[in-house]
């Protein structure tokens, strides 16, 4: 079973996942945007089982659009979110799946809260748009 290891800016905190994700997706919500600071988060979902931490993480939780909470889990000398625990998928862990590092990583199959997309944003064609957050 092939391993991944995810990794903050300076190397702190690293999440090593095994097998390969139940599903990468996107999401532009504003919690995401902000989140991200980017347009909006990219992200691959493992069981919490399949998860193993290295280093030192602190944790806020938020609010999403949808009324949910998330928790982002981040690195405290550097300020990369690495992690995020979701109340809507509470056995799974969404890692920021650009802390990977990897050019050849799968493109999101989902666009969560296409709705809140910048105009100028255009996804990969195998990527599904839904206005919202699917439960």
């Amino acid at each position: 079973m092939a391993t991944r290891t995810a990794k903050c800016v300076c190397g702190q905190l690293s999440v090593a996942v095994t097998g390969e994700p139940s599903g990468v997706y996107a999401c532009s919500c504003k919690s995401c945007q902000r989140g991200s600071g980017s347009v909006f988060s990219y992200a691959a979902v493992y069981p919490i089982s399949a998860m193993s931490v290295s280093g030192e993480h602190k944790a806020y939780r938020y609010t999403s659009d949808s009324g949910r909470w998330g928790e982002g889990h981040f690195c405290p000398t550097c300020g990369t979110n690495v992690f995020t625990l979701l109340e809507i998928q509470p056995d799974d862990v969404a890692i920021a799946a650009g802390c990977f590092a990897d050019a050849s990583f799968a493109p999101p199959s989902l666009l969560c809260w296409a709705s809140r997309r910048h105009a100028w944003l255009k996804m990969p064609d195998v990527t599904e748009l839904v206005d919202t957050q699917p439960d």
